[in-house]
Formats: C-alpha cells, sequence, structure tokens
C-alpha cells in the first residue's frame, strides 16, 4: 500500500452479529483527540467522520469497520474517547462496555489487538488522561497485555520544527511511568506517523493468529460481576471527582 492517504472511501460500519470467528478483530481505544479515528482511517482508507476537527470528539457510539487487506477481513472497533466532549466518563465506559459483554456472550469474541492511542504533542499529563488510562489498563486486564500496542500519535507535527527531542522525552517518560504497568505484562509501544504504511505496520505485528479475551468480558460474562465491581469499575469510581480518592486527586492535583 502507499504511504500517502488513498482518495477517501465511503464509511462502511457492520454490527456486531456480522463479525465472523475468522475475523482479524483489533479494538482501538484512547481519549478524544489522540487519533483513533484517524489511525482507522489510515487504515481502511475512509475520509473523516463529518464534524471531526481539533478535540472535539465525533465518535459517539462503538462502531465496526471492516476492512480487507489480502484475503484476510479485519475489523477495526472504533470507540468513544474517555474524556469525550459531551459525554460523561461514566458513560463512555458503559457503552464500551455493553458492547464488550454483548459480543462475548453472543459468540466469545476475542481481540487479536488492542490499540491505545495517545498525543506525542500533549505537553503535560493531564488527570484525566492518566485517569482513562489507568481504567483502559484494568478494563483489558494482564493476561491480555501482550495483545497490547500502546500508540503515540502525531509525530508528523513536531513542536520544535524538526527536533523531536521533546516528544522523544515525553515518550521516555510514559514508557517509564504511567504506562510501566502494562509493559511488564508484555505491552509494546509503536508511533503512528500518520500514514496508511505506519499504520499497517502496527497491525501487522500484531499477527494474525494469536487472540485474547479482555479481563472486563470475562468479568461481566463468566464471572456474573455487575459493572460496578470490576476492576475498571472500580478504578472509574476511584477516579470520579465525586469519590473520597477522585477528590484528594482534584485537591492536590495528583
Amino acid at each position: 500500500m502507499s504511504s500517502q492517504r488513498s482518495q477517501n472511501k465511503p464509511r462502511k460500519a457492520i454490527q456486531r452479529s456480522e463479525i465472523r470467528s475468522t475475523d482479524i478483530v483489533i479494538l482501538v481505544l484512547g481519549t478524544t483527540g489522540s487519533g483513533m479515528s484517524n489511525f482507522i482511517n489510515a487504515l481502511t482508507g475512509m475520509g473523516p467522520e463529518d464534524g471531526a476537527h481539533g478535540y472535539v470528539s465525533c465518535t459517539a457510539n462503538v462502531i465496526a469497520y471492516p476492512c480487507y487487506y489480502g484475503a484476510r477481513r479485519y475489523i477495526f472497533v472504533d470507540t468513544p474517547g474517555f474524556n469525550a466532549t459531551y459525554t460523561s466518563q461514566k458513560a463512555v465506559f458503559e457503552k464500551i462496555a455493553k458492547w464488550l459483554s454483548a459480543t462475548y456472550q453472543e459468540r466469545k469474541l476475542q481481540f487479536n489487538g488492542v490499540i491505545y492511542t495517545r498525543r506525542i504533542t500533549e505537553t503535560h499529563r493531564s488527570r484525566s488522561e492518566r485517569s482513562s488510562f489507568q481504567i483502559c489498563a484494568n478494563l483489558i486486564g494482564n493476561e491480555a497485555a501482550h495483545r497490547v500496542r500502546l500508540v503515540t500519535t502525531m509525530w508528523d507535527d513536531p513542536q520544535d520544527g524538526s527536533n523531536f527531542s521533546a516528544e522523544e522525552n515525553r515518550e521516555s517518560k510514559l514508557k517509564e511511568e504511567q504506562w510501566r504497568s502494562l509493559i511488564n505484562e508484555g505491552a509494546t509501544c509503536e508511533r503512528f506517523l500518520n500514514t496508511p504504511v505506519s499504520a499497517w505496520d502496527i497491525v501487522h505485528g500484531l499477527g494474525v493468529d494469536r487472540k485474547a479475551g479482555l479481563l472486563l468480558q470475562r468479568e461481566l460474562v463468566d464471572m456474573g460481576k455487575s459493572l460496578k465491581q470490576t476492576s475498571a469499575g472500580m478504578r472509574l469510581h476511584q477516579e470520579s471527582p465525586t469519590s473520597l480518592g477522585g477528590l484528594v486527586k482534584r485537591l492536590f492535583g495528583l
């Protein structure tokens, strides 16, 4: 495939019931403006969503987009950003959990990979971004961590001209601090260079044969837990501004 974006294809989604056991399924998570939909567009050749610009969230629901590469069908599952513009973090989490639970209950859907995107140009680690990552990490679980790619985006837009030193320093800090727990369990870091070739290199690195179920799926379906009893649900409550832990973080800027 060319490194340049091809002519925009129409946006075509499928229902979760149309996902097959032979599909290569990739879940894409992240915060609003981190490039989740843009990453999927680079893979599928689709144009941007109507109204997509800046850090305003356009993806309001969990949407599965099919794409053929060679003889294999890939399914890229786009999700609302965890700090979505017009939706609370709790509402976003519930939408994603409902989709994951339903597909696992109906057909034991597992994932070939999980992509978590983050802007490398973000100059400070906001509380909402840290909170979103922790919820995602608890949603995925350690057993599926080897299927995770922590993808930094916007490398094509360095803040210091052609000098990437600031971005590389941020990347190193992410690996050493915030992302360390998932990396220790097998997750790896990648850079998305805003081209189809770069996106497909990341996806192909996941392979096509290995799949893993997510902790949230097993907790909701196999263990029969309520959403608030799951690891991600408890993390969400801890991060809530109305909880004691959330209040302490707001007061002290943690």
